[in-house]
């Protein structure tokens, strides 16, 4: 074995062939880097909000696991959904690819899923949890083409997203719209059923019913008074008209009698002093009989205005008691009336209610529908890169420097132990096993250049 001081020397002295094998190797690695396909990866970012806003309720949503919701937007990213909608934004279906797919699949199925699939091979979708970022990258042997389709995927997703997100919105606005037709029509029904009660019945407002239960009340206590008046009445005239205090204690009554104990007193007085048949006497007699009988015309006419007055009242207890009887029955059916009016009002009411909510969710709907809620935005835009990113130039070549310098450093050894040249006293007294007694060291003699004629020659 060579000791380390010779090959050392041996790698000195054979500096060219180590130079020509260095620049050799490396120059087939930069060849082979020259001659390799290119291919360009072109990379564009997502950021997704920590908690999405509600358009609708103008507030944030609720917390959501990060990690499970950027890997289902990267699995959206890379569905056949995303892809063709690329296809279809950059118009990538030409004549040669209808062909194809023809060709392939007998025209069956959709050509942009189909070429869209083909583009997915070139698409490498990478999440990061950590920072709420997915980074959409796209490799292709053209850098703008590679940058064009990173872009083109990054905005086919937030398109697809913001589709996905309003289009259950849209259909419910659609769905409210027609509940709200419906619910209108119920209002306007309800309306007009409540209207045409009100034009046949006449009932406005409560205050209506309040004015018939007074009107009730006050005939129930006009009843309550005839009835003790016509009570009064009757028995007064039940019992003897003409013994009635009311007809005894009459001024014309009272005066009469008055009158006929005055002549009676003097009729006495005649008797005592004057004959039966006296004038003056029988004179007096006839005055005093005028008087009863004009007493009794008067008792009679105070008995029959008693009489009167009592079928008068009696009268008009039984009228009142049909007045009563009648709003009672008024009472009855305005009752019945309100209790529909109630029901009318109600459905009224109610009908309202349902359109005011239907409406206000219709609203909420069509904001949801027009609303920007993807809560994601593009962080970065993918631009053409001028290093591709295989094969990787710099690495190669730092690899083909170390490789040249070992192969150059190897062939210098191997050609050292193929021709092995004494370089030391210790690798003479190896070789012969004879000592060395003394070295001549002729670098700086002018000897060594007697002796390189001698050295070629050998």
């Amino acid at each position: 074995m060579l000791p380390l001081s010779d090959l050392a020397a041996a790698i000195k002295q054979r500096l060219r062939i180590e130079v020509a094998v260095f620049v050799l190797v490396l120059a087939i690695v930069a060849l082979m880097t020259l001659l390799s396909p290119k291919v360009y990866r072109s990379t564009s970012s997502l950021l997704f909000d920590e908690k999405p806003i509600d358009p609708v309720q103008d507030a944030a949503g609720g917390d959501r696991d990060l990690s499970t919701l950027l890997s289902t937007q990267a699995a959206v990213i890379k569905s056949d959904l995303v892809a063709a909608k690329v296809v279809q934004n950059l118009n990538l279906v030409t004549p040669d690819i209808l062909s194809q797919w023809r060709a392939q699949t007998g025209g069956a199925g959709d050509v942009n899923v189909w070429f869209g699939s083909r583009l997915l091979n070139g698409l490498e979708v990478v999440p990061d949890g950590a920072s709420r970022i997915v980074r959409v990258s796209y490799r292709s042997n053209d850098g703008a083409v590679a940058a064009q389709l990173a872009n083109a995927f990054v905005k086919a997703y937030l398109d697809q997203k913001l589709e996905l997100q309003t289009d259950p919105a849209k259909t419910y606005s659609r769905w409210y719209a027609d509940r709200t037709r419906e619910v209108r029509a119920n209002l306007e029904t309800a309306q007009a059923k409540l209207t045409a009660f009100k034009r046949r019945t006449g009932i406005v407002d409560t205050d209506s019913t309040n004015a018939e239960t007074g009107r009730l009340t006050d005939l129930q206590s006009a009843v309550t008074s005839a009835e003790v008046g016509s009570a009064d009445l009757g028995s007064r005239s039940a019992n003897a008209a003409s013994r009635s205090p009311d007809v005894q204690n009459s001024a014309v009554v009272s005066g009469l009698r008055a009158s006929i104990a005055s002549k009676s007193a003097q009729l006495s007085e005649m008797s005592v002093s004057l004959g039966p048949n006296h004038p003056d006497r029988r004179a007096a007699q006839a005055e005093l009989a005028a008087l009863n009988s004009r007493l009794a015309s008067a008792i009679a006419e105070q008995s029959a205005s008693i009489n009167v007055a009592s079928s008068a009242a009696e009268s008009k207890e039984a009228e009142l008691r049909r007045n009563l009887e009648a709003q009672k029955a008024r009472m009855l059916t305005l009752a019945g009336e309100r209790a529909e009016y109630d029901v009318l009002r109600r459905d009224v009411d109610s009908a309202r209610a349902s359109y005011d909510q239907v409406t206000q969710r219709l609203d909420a709907m069509r904001l949801s529908a027009a609303a920007p809620t993807a809560g994601v935005r593009q962080l970065d835009v993918a631009r053409a890169s001028v290093l591709p990113s295989e094969p990787n130039i710099t690495l190669r070549l730092l690899l083909g420097l170390v490789l040249a310098t070992l192969l150059a450093i190897g062939v210098a050894i191997l050609l050292e132990l193929a021709r092995p040249i004494v370089r030391s006293a210790a690798t003479l007294q190896e070789v012969t096993g004879v000592p060395v007694i003394t070295s001549v060291n002729f670098t700086n003699s002018s000897t060594l250049d007697h002796l390189k004629p001698d050295k070629k020659a050998a």
